[in-house]
């Protein structure tokens, strides 16, 4: 059972490279506050990253890639005393040409960033978004970047180049490889005694229940049978639950649930009762009243302020 994969499925990503920035000394953008996530790769050069609410900038070098999961606002220059502009006006006065190519600065020395995003949908319930820092940082290796992204970023770097029919797609689906490889690596580099939910993911049998939940939230689960599934007595494993994942089970099944309710609520035309039923309430009544006390409309009115944004 692979609970992260369930939980990238639910999250819908969606991820591209916006463009390849070629900058030269003296230079510096702002990339406000988003939606949706933002992440570079310093392919060649170094540059200072400063992120709102942090006064300690961090020095990327050649190989590096940096991720802003909850698109924190932030700055990326050549040197401390570098004005800025903000990378939208910029990109509306100097809009990428071919090749996805954005030339900007002096006369200085080169740095070379890869800029891309992921947008994700009901960013607001997904347990994997609420876990992840304000800022991922892969370091690169002697200049250059770890082996699994260099294989990714050769294939941007080929369907940018070549721009074949489908490249745009292409790079859409490789830039979202690259935001879960570097996923997968924070997860991977949390020590035993941090990151909550992303270390419970680590555990051999947390990872089990937390993927059986994911994959079958209409079952009618209860802390026992859970508890089976990974050969624990219900109080032992009530008690590992809560530790690393923060919650106890069945509140947790009760969140995803709710998750998975919006997720059906706003891309399928289903009835509530089939909403109902796909996650695991026996009536419309239960499924309504446990909808409202954890997303605060009831369901049938979460659909319609849906409808009535949309068309607005």
């Amino acid at each position: 059972m692979d609970a992260l994969t369930e939980v990238l499925k639910a999250v819908q990503l969606h991820s591209t490279v916006h463009c390849r920035s070629e900058f030269s000394a003296p230079w510096g953008v702002q990339i406000d506050r988003t939606n949706y996530a933002s992440f570079h790769v310093i392919t060649r050069g170094n540059c200072w990253l400063g992120v709102e609410g942090d006064n300690a900038p961090i020095l990327l070098t050649a190989g590096d890639l940096v991720v802003l999961p909850t698109g924190v606002a932030h700055t990326l220059r050549d040197a401390f005393d570098s004005p800025i502009v903000s990378l939208a006006t910029l990109l509306a006065q100097r809009p990428c040409q071919g090749q996805l190519a954005l030339n900007y600065g002096g006369d200085g020395m080169p740095t070379t960033v890869l800029c891309g995003r992921a947008s994700f949908a009901e960013r607001d319930s997904n347990p994997l978004l609420a876990a992840l820092p304000p800022l991922i940082h892969i370091k690169g290796e002697a200049g250059q970047a770890v082996a699994w992204l260099e294989t990714t970023l050769q294939f941007i770097t080929c369907e940018s180049n070549l721009n074949r029919p489908g490249a745009e797609m292409m790079i859409t689906y490789l830039s979202s490889i690259l935001f879960i490889q570097a996923v997968r690596a924070y997860i991977a580099s949390l020590p035993e005694a941090e990151g909550g939910w992303l270390r419970a993911l680590l555990d051999p049998q947390m990872s089990v229940v937390l993927g059986l939940i994911h994959q079958q939230p209409a079952h009618a689960w209860t802390v026992e049978s859970l508890a089976k599934q990974v050969n624990l007595s219900r109080s032992a494993f009530a008690a590992r639950f809560k530790t690393l994942v923060g919650e106890a089970p069945l509140q947790y099944l009760s969140r995803w649930r709710m998750h998975q309710a919006v997720r059906l609520l706003r891309s399928t035309p289903k009835s509530l009762r089939e909403i109902a039923e796909s996650v695991g309430y026996e009536s419309e009544a239960a499924f309504s009243r446990a909808f409202k006390r954890q997303i605060g409309h009831a369901p049938g009115a979460y659909r319609q302020r849906l409808i009535v944004y949309s068309i607005a």
